[in-house]
Formats: C-alpha cells, sequence, structure tokens
C-alpha cells in the first residue's frame, strides 16, 4: 500500500527571529496555514496524521495554527505528481499575498515528501517518519530567500491577520511586568501509536488535545502560539487573570486533559521560562526550548532511570537573578502538595521579611531538615520553635502547607539529597516572587 508523507520547516529557526508576540505567532502560524491548504486538496484521502474528519480543523478564522510540521496520507494513482502542482499552486498564492517573488519563498521553505511502500501489518507512522527525519537533515536554507520571506511574515498588516484577535503587548500577557514562555510535548508518544489500529483514535485525541489546551491558556489570559500534534507553545502570565491559579494551575490542567485523554499510556512534559517583559524574546523561547528537553530527560538515581511528566522551570528577575527546578508531575502526592503551597497565594504583610525568614532557617539548617523532614511531627516542631512569636499566628495555614510539601519532597526515594533541597528552595522562591519580591 502506498503512503505519501510530508513534513514542512524550518520552523524553530523561523521562530528564533521573532521579538514580539504577534511576530512569534505569525512565523508559526504561517507553517500551519500553508499545510492546511495542501492538505485540503486531499481531504478526500484517508489521512493517517493529522486528524482532518473534524472540519473545524480547516476553519481560516482559527486564532490558533492546529496543522503541525508532517502529514502522511494513503495515496491514490499519481498522488505524487499531483502533491507537487499543489504545493506550487499554494506557494504562487503565498507568494501574492505576501508580495515577494515566489522564488524567494520556494528558496526558505523547507518541504520534504515522498512516497513510500508500507506493508499491512506495518505502522505507517513508524515507517514513514524516519525517512522524513533524515531528509531533514540535508536541507539548507537561502540566506538572501530567508530575509525576504522572514520580513514578509512580520508585516503586522499580514492577511493572516486579519479577524483575529492576537496580543502584541508583552504587557497584557504579563503579571506584575513577568510573563512565561511555555513549551509542551507529549512523553512515550511512540508506545501510544504502536498499535496500527489506534492511531485515528491517537490523532483524534491530538486534535482535541490542541483545541481544548487553547481554551484553557485563552481562560487563564495567556495566548497559544501554537499547538498542533502533541507540541504546544503559549505565553501566559504567572498568575491568572483572576488571580487564584499560577501557571503551575494552568500546565497542570492542560497535562490532565493529556493523561485523560491516552489512559496514563502517554504524559505531557513542560519546559516554563518565566522573564521580565523587557527580556529578549528568542532568549525566553530558547530557554524554555531547553527546560523543555531537562523535564523529558531527568534522571533522579544513579542507575540512570528516567521519569519523564516533568515541569522544568526558571525564573530569572529583573535583576538577573534566577533560580531553577524540576518538579515531578508522576508522583500525585508530590505535585498535589505542589500545587497546594504554590497556589497559596493570599497577600500578608511583611510578607518578604517572612519569606526571607524562612528560607534562610531553612538553609541554616539543611542537616537537621535532612534528618527530621521524613517525620512530619518533627518538621511541625522545628517550625513551631523558630517561628513561635505572636506575630507568626497568621501563616498558621501557610506553614502547614510547607510542612506537607517538604515532607512529601522527602518522601520521594527518586530524588536526590542534594535536589531536595533545591526543589524546596526553587519553590519557596517561586511563591516569594508571587507575592510580590520581583526584583
Amino acid at each position: 500500500m502506498q503512503y505519501i508523507g510530508l513534513t514542512i520547516g524550518p520552523i524553530y529557526k523561523t521562530l528564533k527571529n521573532a521579538k514580539k508576540p504577534k511576530e512569534l505567532w505569525s512565523s508559526s502560524y504561517i507553517f500551519s496555514y500553508i499545510m492546511r491548504n495542501i492538505i485540503e486538496k486531499f481531504k478526500t484521502r484517508t489521512f493517517i496524521t493529522p486528524y482532518i474528519k473534524d472540519d473545524s480543523i480547516f476553519d481560516k478564522k482559527s486564532e490558533v495554527g492546529l496543522f503541525h510540521d508532517r502529514f502522511i496520507f494513503q495515496a491514490q494513482t499519481d498522488d505524487l505528481v499531483e502533491l507537487e502542482k499543489v504545493i506550487d499552486d499554494v506557494i504562487s498564492d503565498l507568494s501574492q499575498k505576501l508580495q515577494i517573488d515566489k522564488e524567494q519563498i520556494k528558496g526558505y521553505l523547507q518541504l520534504n515528501y515522498g512516497e513510500y511502500e508500507v506493508e499491512k501489518d506495518e505502522n505507517p507512522i513508524l515507517k514513514i517518519s524516519p525517512y522524513l527525519d533524515t531528509k531533514e537533515l540535508f536541507f539548507q536554507v537561502s540566506q538572501d530567500s530567508g530575509n525576504a520571506f522572514l520580513k514578509a511574515i512580520k508585516n503586522k498588516d499580514n492577511f493572516f491577520l486579519d479577524g483575529k484577535n492576537i496580543v502584541d503587548d508583552l504587557k497584557k500577557l504579563s503579571h506584575h511586568k513577568y510573563f512565561a514562555v511555555v513549551h509542551a510535548d507529549g512523553d512515550n508518544m511512540s508506545k501510544a501509536i504502536e498499535k496500527r489500529e489506534s492511531i485515528e483514535n491517537v490523532s483524534e485525541n491530538l486534535f482535541l488535545y490542541c483545541q481544548k489546551s487553547n481554551a484553557l491558556i485563552k481562560e487563564f489570559g495567556g495566548q497559544t502560539i501554537f499547538a498542533g500534534g502533541d507540541d504546544l507553545l503559549f505565553f501566559a502570565p504567572v498568575l491568572s487573570k483572576s488571580k487564584d491559579k499560577t501557571i503551575f494551575n494552568l500546565c497542570d490542567e492542560i497535562g490532565s486533559d493529556f493523561k485523560d485523554r491516552f489512559k496514563d499510556v502517554a504524559t505531557l512534559s513542560f519546559g516554563v521560562s518565566v522573564n521580565y517583559i523587557k527580556f529578549p524574546l528568542y532568549e525566553a523561547l530558547e530557554n524554555s526550548r531547553i527546560l523543555l528537553g531537562k523535564a523529558k530527560e531527568e534522571n533522579k538515581k544513579e542507575n540512570e532511570v528516567k521519569r519523564k511528566n516533568n515541569i522544568a522551570f526558571n525564573i530569572t528577575k529583573h535583576s538577573g537573578q534566577s533560580f531553577e527546578t524540576v518538579i515531578h508531575k508522576g508522583n500525585k502526592d508530590l505535585f498535589d502538595s505542589f500545587l497546594s503551597f504554590t497556589s497559596n497565594i493570599k497577600s500578608e504583610k511583611d510578607v518578604d521579611n517572612f519569606l526571607h525568614s524562612i528560607h534562610h532557617k531553612i538553609d541554616t539548617h539543611k542537616a537537621v531538615i535532612n534528618k527530621i523532614a521524613k517525620d512530619k511531627n518533627k518538621l511541625k516542631n522545628f517550625f513551631d520553635n523558630y517561628f513561635n512569636e505572636s506575630g507568626h499566628d497568621e501563616y498558621k495555614p501557610f506553614f502547614k502547607v510547607l510542612i506537607d510539601f517538604i515532607h512529601t519532597v522527602y518522601k520521594d526515594e527518586f530524588i536526590k539529597e542534594e535536589e531536595k533541597v533545591t526543589l524546596i528552595f526553587s519553590t519557596l522562591k517561586f511563591v516569594k516572587f508571587i507575592k510580590g519580591d520581583k526584583k
């Protein structure tokens, strides 16, 4: 049986040139736009990926690019020749709308495709993807055509922006002038699609997950840059517009929806980079991508056992000071405690000094904490002893969630001893950051 596979790029190279949110959105959306227009000409074919049986994916008014960077469909006679013609027509139409030479677009775009024989008992995705991956390695972009194409898609009056409410002011996507860039990617997706008969169900669920994620991000006060397949990229404030959820609650909602759709076979990891609004956008984007890599490759034992399903986050303050850690979502007790602690966001008077004092006590008595942390009563006695003044009574609810969090961190046998303190300190710094210390 014959199948045609196609991949498009260079996506990340294009994203790195964006300096504003709208430029970043346009740099991503243009690839989805091209893929949509090509796929639309083959709608009558049987697509393995993406899922196109829901016509809403072709909605030209959508503010999210839902087509990811490759497609595979069951080919009919002469479809490869027809594909070449369709690609040429789509690029010709795009050149007219962007008002640049057609050859400049062709010189920049990385469109790799081919026709492949797949046996009845073989998995089309697992069979064809390695060929497409290899083709991507041998592509070089013409710098001259690249400059023209990049300049054209950055135009704030582009045709594909019509009727779409794309935010271009980072202040509107921030909390106290801090914004988060978030990359998300599925874990163990090859296992989810290893059975050929499950592919259509997986493709449909990925489409529904992308739609749901965009709705959650928008409700939170963020903006989706890209949602296709299991890949997700978005901006969001650190605190929701309703002021009752943190960026981690949003990641939890998105991740839980993903996990439920795939019955725990596949999970979702996140890279979260929090930065001041004047921080270079391309650096924030790169940091988030690197953090996602750390989230997916986090080793927690000397025997190199890997635990995915993580959130790796970094916060870089306006002063340049930064802190970073990884939290594992797969340990429900640990992650629930983390969410409870980081969501304890009611501001009290003199909270900065109070949190600084807690940080100092934990740092000073790390050896003691290491010995008593698995005993919740001893932890409670420790904090009661050092914070027993009458002015600390109002912080009792805070101490409760702090003690619960420290206790669950130390119960997790996968986390190395030195990393436990780092996780506690970074989480405490995040709480302090949310409550007002953003220098």
